[in-house]
């Protein structure tokens, strides 16, 4: 089955939805027979019910942070044309079944993290996440404080609970996912390590995940280190318990619970689709004795809060040293490469979506809700949770004319100047030179700060603050572009949180944009045709000037020699710079060119470089390389005050 037709049957829905299409063979998503739907929704309420179980201990007892976008646009799902270019976007939604897994692979991965580390100590691949320096959520704390909200992030557990306030306190989705995403950016990555190269079970820990040990484990066909992890476990069992030193649990229990027979294919014992010959049984209720008892013994072993308890006659503890699989250095070798792989990896997805969005936006426009994160003097930055997206929105251009819509400040539609090629985009922008955009900054009090627009006539003045919804409209302009594809652009429509953008507008904002990508390449591709038809290269109108030479009473320089003799005491008759064979010219040194030139002192810099001197040349990169260097030294000064402000 599907994520979505397991989700179906769980909500007592038909498993295929309306637009289902047959998948291929060998492909999951197959139409689910009527007779095996009351057993699947029985089998998915136990594992739905064991996974809220095992995520409520692992957030309360070992501060797991839920780092979930929901329906926050972190990872898009693109809809190609038969061209490869997007036609349509929309974020991945993400749903219950979805976390239900995601748990049961947790406590999977959890179980064998704490076995592999057991029997190879020096040689075991985890999974580790360091907790994140508490400088890294300054952005996330100025803005949860003036929401209101009391934010501790010197803990995992404490970070949670500052989140789940946030929610709590129906902030509404869009600044929730504001605090979503910056607590997911200020955390650090996840790293493979060899737990020989670590000192302590204490920096083995994941911390995102409320976990003492964890590893990847579930995954082997499409990552390396499930691979390793394997390897390990193969090992192990190949070689027995007894040849490993490692504590290894009895499977035994008191109350022995039965869970009902699977229909999938097992891979290891080659079986087939067996088919269920047992009544089916009454599922109304779910008993929660079977679900504790599920979780009963793993919890040590999915959450690593506690240490291990084992029967006596249980635990084997013999030592041998020749039963390790990889050596320490090798292994950490290869933790490295695939840390190094995984980063570049990720960093490609981000530049993909990121080049996907503005190809999608080049020919089409949306108009969403966004919340103001931060304050510049000639606009704001602003974050879309749609896409999970950064930008900002200009409110005045480099010569700083405000350009923006009048009626937002109580101006005619038809006030101003036209706006320049920047903000064409936008309909019922225009231009105002004598506009004014003033940044209002309480280094005492952040949530005071504000950004003031006002217009010479205006009967308004635009106020924005920190965590003000605006609703923005996104575009892509790629008349101009050479090489590189520039992010989708930003700009202000409204600053209610409600506006609704009327049917005509949006056929205007749309051919805007249309008539602003397209009127350069369609004026290059007619002048094109043009010039094909009415003119001619260069190089053929050169070519079909003709030259007549006119040398009667000019002096040649030389009589032409006659072939197979070396003509002796040659006489230059016009001075020059040409060599010819046998000639030499004694007096070419003394003879220049006078050219009436400025002496080097009179000269600049440039001129002197153009003209081919080296110092000048030399001169001018080292100013240009001081230049450089004073900027960074300027930069580094001024966040070593900030934080020195902050502390």
């Amino acid at each position: 089955m599907t994520y979505e037709q397991a989700y179906n049957i769980l909500n007592g829905n038909n498993p295929e939805d309306k637009d289902y299409r047959t998948p291929p063979p060998l492909t999951a998503g197959s139409p689910v027979s009527k007779a095996r739907i009351p057993q699947l929704k029985h089998d998915l309420e136990i594992l739905t019910n064991l996974a809220r179980k095992l995520r409520n201990r692992r957030e309360m007892e070992g501060g797991a942070v839920d780092f979930s976008s929901g329906d926050r646009g972190s990872e898009l799902k693109f809809v190609l044309d038969d061209n490869g270019f997007p036609i349509k976007v929309k974020p991945k939604k993400e749903i219950e079944i979805h976390r239900t897994i995601a748990e049961l692979m947790i406590l999977a991965n959890s179980f064998v993290a704490s076995t592999i580390y057991k029997c190879f100590p020096e040689s075991a691949l985890l999974r580790v996440h360091n907790s994140a320096s508490i400088d890294k959520f300054h952005d996330l704390e100025s803005l949860m404080k003036a929401s209101g909200i009391r934010f501790d992030g010197n803990s995992n557990k404490n970070l949670a609970e500052s989140l789940k306030e946030a929610r709590t306190k129906g902030l509404g989705t869009i600044k929730d996912s504001l605090f979503q995403s910056l607590a997911t950016r200020a955390m650090t990555e996840a790293q493979y390590v060899c737990t020989g190269t670590c000192k302590g079970e204490s920096s083995l820990t994941h911390y995102g995940l409320g976990l003492e040990l964890y590893t990847h484990f579930t995954s082997p066909i499409r990552r390396y280190a499930d691979m390793i992890v394997h390897r390990l476990l193969l090992k192990f069992q190949e070689d027995g318990v007894d040849k490993h030193r490692c504590a290894f649990p009895s499977l035994t229990r008191k109350d022995e619970v039965f869970i009902p027979q699977s229909d999938s294919i097992s891979v290891l014992k080659g079986e087939g689709i067996k088919a269920s010959k047992e009544v089916m049984r009454n599922y109304d209720d779910i008993d929660d004795s079977l679900i504790d008892a599920l979780i009963d013994g793993a919890e040590d072993l999915a959450l690593g809060t506690e240490e291990l308890k084992y029967k006596s006659n249980s635990t084997h503890m013999i030592d041998t040293d020749n039963s390790t699989l990889y050596k320490t250095s090798e292994l950490t070798n290869i933790c490295d490469t695939l840390n190094s792989q995984n980063r570049l990896a990720k960093l490609s997805s981000m530049e993909c979506q990121r080049l996907f969005l503005s190809l999608y936006f080049r020919e089409n426009v949306e108009v969403t809700q966004a919340v103001v994160i931060d304050l510049k003097r000639n606009g704001i930055i602003v974050y879309v949770p749609k896409y999970d997206l950064q930008g900002k929105v200009f409110l005045s251009d480099r010569d700083g004319n405000i350009q923006i819509d009048p009626t937002l400040l109580g101006l005619p539609p038809t006030s101003g100047l036209p706006p320049s090629s920047g903000f064409a985009p936008l309909v019922n922008c225009r231009m105002f030179p004598d506009g004014r955009c003033s940044l209002v900054d309480d280094e005492q009090d952040e949530t005071e700060s504000r950004l003031e627009v006002s217009l010479p006539n205006g009967t308004s003045t635009l106020t924005f603050r920190r965590l003000d919804v605006v609703t923005v409209q996104l575009s892509c302009d790629l008349s101009d572009v050479v090489a590189r594809v520039p992010p989708p652009r930003l700009h202000l429509l409204s600053m209610d949180r409600r506006h609704k953008v009327k049917t005509e507008q949006k056929e205007a904002i749309k051919f805007s944009v249309n008539q602003s990508n397209h009127f350069q390449r369609t004026h290059s591709k007619e002048a094109g045709i043009v010039a094909e038809e009415h003119t001619q290269s260069m190089f053929n109108v050169l070519c079909s000037i003709p030259i007549v030479p006119n040398l009667d009473d000019i002096p040649l320089r030389y009589d032409a020699p006659k072939k197979g003799k070396k003509h002796i005491n040659r006489v230059q008759t016009i001075k020059g710079r040409l060599f010819m064979n046998g000639f030499k010219a004694n007096e070419l040194e003394a003879d220049k060119l006078d050219s009436v030139t400025l002496p080097s002192d009179h000269q600049s810099l440039m001129d002197q470089a153009l003209v081919g001197d080296y110092n000048a040349s030399r001169r001018i990169e080292r100013e240009a390389t001081a230049r450089m260097q004073r900027i960074a030294a300027e930069k580094r000064n001024s966040k070593r005050s900030k934080a020195m402000k902050r502390h």
